[in-house]
């Protein structure tokens, strides 16, 4: 008896909550669906592209975005088919979006129309190759419920697109020829009608002990014909000269004869002086050794 007790107040509770859940429901938000329509035509045709609503649970109002590629259509024309009351969208197109809007604010009922709602005129651009439209939006119904709107896509192709064909001109490379350089003997003059490159070595003394050789190279230069070109000369005016030289000292024989002299006499004094003092000490020995044999 108590099972049966607990079980019809358990069905009791259960009945009730249904009844309360009842308006939230039917308060609950409603779902539309919009579809896009699809077209195709050549550069700078218009077509006509419909957006249709395929569900409805009911509205009084409602706004759907249209958005489209710009750099390849333009929007030219929106014409409302009426099945959705209060159409109030701008005149002015462009920019790559537009909206779509309806406000039956007067009504107290919703509208559960459906089909199409509006017809949209593009105009293809000479870029246009395949372009998307799409909508979406959202709306609400009497009791200004929200209604959600799943949106819809469409497209418009360009069926002779301008194929833009870019050609590459080959890259011609004309070969390197060196001409090998002629390297002539040493020579002081010479005479040609040829660019060449010249090499030669020179020698200059500066005194008689010393000979400092120098070796330099000719620039590249052009000869004309029956032209003669020193090449001393040019050396002589186109390399500076950074020598450094050790004071050099002239000795002649004479001077040679007269050091040794003065050497030799020098030394005969030291040992003349030497051999004094060894005497003096000898016989002071001597003199010293003779008072004590005496003594």
């Amino acid at each position: 008896m108590k099972h049966f007790t607990n079980l019809a107040m358990m069905t009791i509770l259960a009945l009730l909550l249904l009844v309360c859940a009842l308006p939230f429901s039917a308060a609950a938000e409603g779902s539309a669906a919009v579809s896009v329509g699809s077209a195709s035509g050549k550069a700078g045709d218009t077509v006509t592209v419909n957006v249709d609503l395929t569900q409805n649970p009911g509205v009084i109002a409602m706004n759907l975005n249209v958005n489209y590629d710009e750099k390849q259509l333009e929007l030219v024309g929106v014409n409302n088919s009426g099945v959705l009351n209060g159409f109030n969208s701008p005149s002015n197109y462009g920019g790559g979006s537009y909206t779509l809007n309806w406000e039956d604010g007067l009504s107290t009922t919703n509208n559960n129309g459906t089909g199409t709602v509006a017809t949209l005129t593009f105009k293809l651009k000479e870029d246009c190759d395949k372009a998307n439209v799409t909508v979406s939006g959202k709306g609400h119904d009497a009791e200004v419920n929200a209604v959600s709107v799943s949106g819809g896509s469409g497209t418009i192709t360009n069926t002779n697109p301008t194929t833009t064909t870019t050609t590459t001109k080959p890259t011609t490379t004309k070969p390197t020829t060196t001409k090998p350089s002629t390297t002539k003997p040493s020579t002081t003059k010479t005479s040609t009608t040829r660019r060449v490159t010249t090499t030669s070595t020179y020698t200059r003394s500066y005194n008689e002990q010393n000979t400092y050789p120098v070796d330099f190279e000719v620039p590249t230069t052009e000869f004309v014909e029956e032209s003669t070109t020193d090449l001393l000369a040019l050396w002589e005016s186109t390399t500076e000269y950074l020598t450094t030289m050790a004071p050099i000292t002239e000795t002649t024989t004479e001077q040679q004869e007269e050091e040794s002299g003065t050497s030799l006499s020098k030394t005969k004094i030291i040992l003349i002086a030497l051999m004094a003092c060894f005497a003096l000490i000898g016989i002071a020995i001597i003199i010293s050794m003779v008072r004590k044999s005496k003594g």
